[in-house]
C-alpha cells in the first residue's frame, strides 16, 4: 500500500457499514479527502470490476479480489489507511482498460502485499516495504508516468 495509517490508532469493528468505514479519521482528513473516500466507495460497490481486471491482466480472479478488498475494502478499516485518490483512479483505469504504466505495478505491489498479510500472516508494514521493493508504484507516480 502506498496509504500510511490514520492518526487515529482505535480499530473500529471491520464488519461496518460503508458509511462507518471512515470512522477512524479525523473531520480534517474527512474533509480533505473526500473525494478519494467517495472513489473507494465506488471501488467496493462495484460487481464487474475483478474479473475484468483479472481477464485484461491474465491474473486469478482470487489474487484480484484480495488485493481489491484489501486495498479499498475490509483492509482499509482494519489497517486504518488513508484513501489515496491516485490509487483509485489507477483502479478505475483498470476496469475501464485505459490504464497507464503504473497501474499494473500499483496491482502487482497490492497482490504481493495482500497475499503477505492476509495468506502469510506477515506485518502490514513490513509487506509494504517488501512489495515496494519489488513493485514500487509510489516511485514510479511521484516521477511521472507515460501513457501505454
Amino acid at each position: 500500500m502506498s496509504n500510511i495509517p490514520a492518526s487515529n490508532n482505535n480499530q473500529p469493528n471491520h464488519k461496518n457499514s460503508l458509511a462507518d468505514r471512515w470512522s477512524y479519521l479525523n473531520q480534517y482528513e474527512k474533509k480533505y479527502l473526500k473525494e478519494a473516500m467517495k472513489a473507494y466507495d465506488r471501488i467496493i460497490e462495484s460487481k464487474d470490476d475483478i474479473l475484468k481486471i483479472a481477464n485484461r491482466y491474465q491474473l486469478s480472479f482470487e489474487d484480484i479480489e484480495r488485493a481489491k478488498q484489501y486495498a479499498f475494502g475490509d483492509g482499509v478499516l482494519q489497517y486504518q489507511f488513508i484513501p489515496d485518490l491516485r490509487m483509485a483512479q489507477s483502479w478505475e483505469r483498470m476496469t475501464l482498460g485505459g490504464e497507464i504504466d503504473s497501474d499494473e505495478v500499483l496491482l502487482k505491489h497490492e497482490i504481493l502485499e495482500s497475499d503477505l498479510v492476509i495468506n502469510q500472516g506477515v506485518n502490514q508494514l513490513d509487506t509494504h516495504k517488501i512489495a515496494q521493493d519489488e513493485y514500487p508504484w509510489s516511485l514510479m507516480i511521484t516521477k511521472g508516468d507515460k501513457q501505454k
